[in-house]
């Protein structure tokens, strides 16, 4: 440690200290500014950030969600556990439920659909005219004559009222849809619940879904997230205390730690980003790993304090010593979160600037500002007792010492134990390389993961699902204008819609395909004959087929049109509307490929067609494929880099390619886990697991690039390799394990929070953790005692061969 300390007191850490006053002041000006804007940093949702802008499926969604329905949809399903709905009492809290829906806040009024809608009609033949009337706008029948009517036009209509009264007539649906931009998702929720509160009783049950619900419920359960993100902060510092609390200043760590995650949540306030409640446990883990790098750098001063007994000269061997490796972490951790704005997902770039910035405060805060702040206190002063220690001066060492030497001196000790750790850890590279080719992309299972499967939102979802499709995509047609034998109301259009629709429904993974010839064309061509049922099908003639479509068009409500032709009264633009039961990766992928081959052989090659254009697949089912698209990808892209960033730094710093490799099978070694894991718990990669797996890849690594750093620094000194190698487990070890432990201690609060993401993610990154506390502190020195690489020996060389030749000359 001597010579460590005697060599190292030049460098930076000298400049720094000299300066320490200008650049003390500048560190404090900057960090104002920073708090700031943290202060302006805001939680909330914006829904379109989670999907990558750039995706033809996101494009075709964006350009066509406020004609054919955003993404954004509220379905209310009303059930009652005896009798049907037709019943006056029932028929008017069905309208009652309709108005407060469409009093929501952010609601689109012209999305408002029910059996009281007045967008829902249905159209009566009378001599010389066809009367479009609505179900049950804007009075509700209270006769029980007019009861009994509108139960027989209900069942005369059956296929088109079927989204919005079940089949047994025991429950009805409301939907709304909500501008995107002016969405505030808690006054949302608590609107939706105040509905559920007034209608439910002990007849009627009311169960809602959709994505305003799912992000709703995470503003509802914050206020638990705030206790459990505080209690988390509280759990680190008790752990620190009990690491460093030996020392006065052991609170120093907090003071940098607190400041870098200023800079981070300060530069997401002045780049205006916003932080999902459901994502609130990555700014913690980003704190966390401020405070680790702080807890790092305080116990190595610690050690060249006893070692000088000089304040000032600590500190500049401190930084000098703790400065490469640091920064050489604090690039690693960069990394892994960087590499995910790569993605073009908006969300992501957001996460990976303001992670990278949260991180990078790391390198100025602890490495600069906290050996100048510890310049300033007084030296810190070791208390003789601590609370909880025994008042004998001659006390005995106690088992969990002894234990802490056995594990210390396992890397440097030859045999069986050591050989069982370098081959299991070659195990765990091909198990969790394995398991990685075998990732699953997206959504593995109906309903939401991210809460867990017996919470309110996903039970709701299991039951709305029984009796209507939860997930929707469209197929938008781009043709010629009508009067064209091509345009989208053209009889061979029209049929190949229909064969298109047959086709998906054979297949099982779409449950309904709605288009205008099935609501429109046929069944106005019906009623104009009679009410034959032959005629329900697509006359051959295109001026009938528009002069149907006109019919439609002054029959129904305003805007009604619209759902089905963006561009009316032109008809260059139309929506075919795919009704899934729920949007898994497999599903989503296997309509795609099926829509693909319906194309290929009905499409592409027909004469009749040559100018029908087939886009596919928008709404929200075509924002999740879009996003499974690119998260496959990202994640590839992700790790390669984060491996190549590792590779070149460890490279330049130790100035060995050899070391470069070597941290590299570490990080696969300890980080690949995650896929173990993940498959074990069919835990796909989404856009909310990618960040979380991002962070662990390059905040792991941190424990190896300690240790062997240190293992380094002790050989330049003058020790072995062995002995390097125990004075690097049993000092910078020890300061590693507190680190794992405030990691840890303040991850497992987590573990218990009401979102099932949470608790997946906490137990993920604390396998992670452990794993790469394995890997650093027990692997990578029992290999490096075992096979003595040549970035760690080559500083052997001239004290052996100086004593080889004092051997000569004697």
């Amino acid at each position: 440690m001597a010579g460590t300390a005697r060599s190292n007191t030049e460098g930076i850490g000298k400049y720094i200290i000299r300066y320490r006053a200008p650049i003390g002041i500048l560190l404090i000006a900057i960090t104002a500014f920073m708090g700031y804007w943290a202060a302006h940093a805001q939680v909330g949702t914006q829904f379109n950030n989670f999907f990558p802008a750039n995706h033809e499926d996101t494009r075709l969604y964006r350009e066509f969600q406020y004609q054919y329905g955003g993404a954004q949809t509220l379905v209310i399903l009303m059930r009652l556990k005896h009798g049907d709905i037709f019943n006056a009492k029932t028929l008017h809290k069905i309208q009652d439920m309709t108005f407060d829906a469409n009093a929501l806040p952010g609601v689109n009024h012209n999305e408002i659909f029910s059996l009281a809608s007045l967008r829902n009609v249905y159209s009566e033949a009378r001599p010389g005219a066809l009367i479009s009337k609505c179900y049950m706008y804007p009075f509700v029948p209270e006769t029980q004559a007019e009861i009994d009517q509108l139960k027989r036009i209900v069942d005369a209509h059956r296929e088109g009222i079927t989204p919005y009264v079940n089949y047994d007539n025991r429950g009805a649906v409301i939907t709304a849809s909500f501008v995107e931009d002016k969405l505030d998702y808690g006054k949302l929720f608590d609107g939706i619940q105040d509905i559920i509160r007034k209608y439910q009783d002990d007849n009627t049950q009311i169960y809602v879904a959709g994505l305003p619900v799912v992000a709703g419920w995470g503003y509802h359960y914050l206020p638990r997230i705030t206790v459990i993100f505080f209690l988390s902060i509280a759990l680190m510092l008790v752990i620190l205390y009990l690491s460093l609390g030996q020392r006065s200043s052991w609170w120093a760590p907090i003071l940098t730690g607190s400041f870098s995650a200023i800079w981070g949540l300060g530069f997401i306030g002045l780049m205006g980003y916003n932080f999902d409640p459901v994502m609130m446990v990555i700014p913690f883990i980003l704190t966390a790993r401020d405070l680790s790098h702080g807890i790092q750098w305080q116990g190595r001063y610690y050690n060249e304090l006893d070692a000088l007994d000089d304040k000032i000269l600590a500190c500049i061997t401190t930084t000098n010593v703790m400065l490469p490796p640091g920064l050489l972490s604090i690039l690693a951790d960069i990394a892994g979160i960087i590499f995910i704005s790569l993605g073009g997902i908006p969300v992501l770039k957001e996460i990976g600037f303001g992670g990278a910035v949260w991180l990078a405060g790391s390198v100025t805060m602890v490495f600069v500002f906290q050996p100048i702040f510890m310049s300033y206190l007084p030296r810190p002063r070791i208390r003789q007792r601590r609370w909880w220690q025994s008042q004998s001066p001659s006390r005995r060492e106690t088992p969990l010492h002894a234990l802490a030497r056995w594990v210390i001196h396992i890397p440097v000790t030859p045999g069986a134990l050591r050989g069982a750790l370098l081959v299991g850890g070659a195990a765990f590279i091909v198990w969790g390389i394995s398991s990685g080719q075998r990732a699953r992309i997206g959504y593995q299972h109906p309903g939401t993961p991210i809460y867990k499967p017996d919470s309110k939102v996903n039970k709701d979802m299991e039951v709305i699902s029984h009796y209507m499709p939860t997930d929707e995509g469209w197929v938008v047609l781009q043709t010629p204008d009508f009067p064209s034998p091509q345009s989208t109301i053209a009889p061979n259009v029209l049929r190949m819609v229909n064969a298109m629709q047959d086709y998906l429904l054979k297949r099982g993974d779409v449950l309904a395909v709605v288009s205008f010839g099935g609501v429109g064309i046929a069944p106005i061509n019906q009623m104009f004959h009679n009410g034959h049922p032959k005629y329900r099908n697509i006359p051959s003639s295109v001026k009938l087929n528009g002069a149907l479509w006109y019919m439609f068009l002054g029959g129904t409500a305003p805007g009604e049109i619209e759902r089905f032709f963006a561009h009316s009264p032109k008809m260059t633009s139309a929506c075919i509307r795919l009704f899934l039961p729920d949007h898994t990766y497999d599903r989503l992928n296997r309509v795609r490929q099926e829509l693909r081959d319906f194309v290929a052989t009905h499409v592409e090659h027909n004469p009749e067609l040559s100018q029908v254009k087939v886009h596919f697949l928008g709404g929200d089912s075509g924002l999740y494929l879009a996003a499974n698209d690119v998260l496959y990808r990202l994640d590839l892209i992700n790790i390669t880099f984060v491996l190549v960033v590792i590779y070149l730094c460890c490279t330049f710093s130790f100035r060995s390619p050899v070391a470069g490799a070597l941290f590299i099978v570490s990080a696969v070694m300890a980080n690949f886990g995650a896929f173990i894991y993940m498959n074990a718990r069919s835990i796909g990669l989404t856009i909310d697991t990618i960040p979380v797996i991002s962070l662990g890849i390059g905040l792991g690594i941190d424990y190896g690039i300690y240790v062997v750093a240190r293992i380094q620094d002790e050989v330049i000194g003058g020790a072995t390799i062995e002995d390097a190698i125990i004075t690097a487990l049993s000092q910078t070890g020890a300061a590693v394990f507190s680190t794992f432990a405030v990691m840890i201690g303040g991850i497992l609060p987590w573990a218990f929070s009401p979102l099932l993401f949470h608790n997946e993610m906490s137990v993920l990154l604390i396998f992670l953790m452990g794993t790469n506390m394995v890997a650093g502190c027990l692997i990578l020195p029992s290999f490096i005692a075992w096979w003595r690489p040549h970035f760690i020996r080559r500083y052997l060389l001239p004290r052996a061969e100086a004593a080889q030749d004092r051997a000569v000359i004697s």
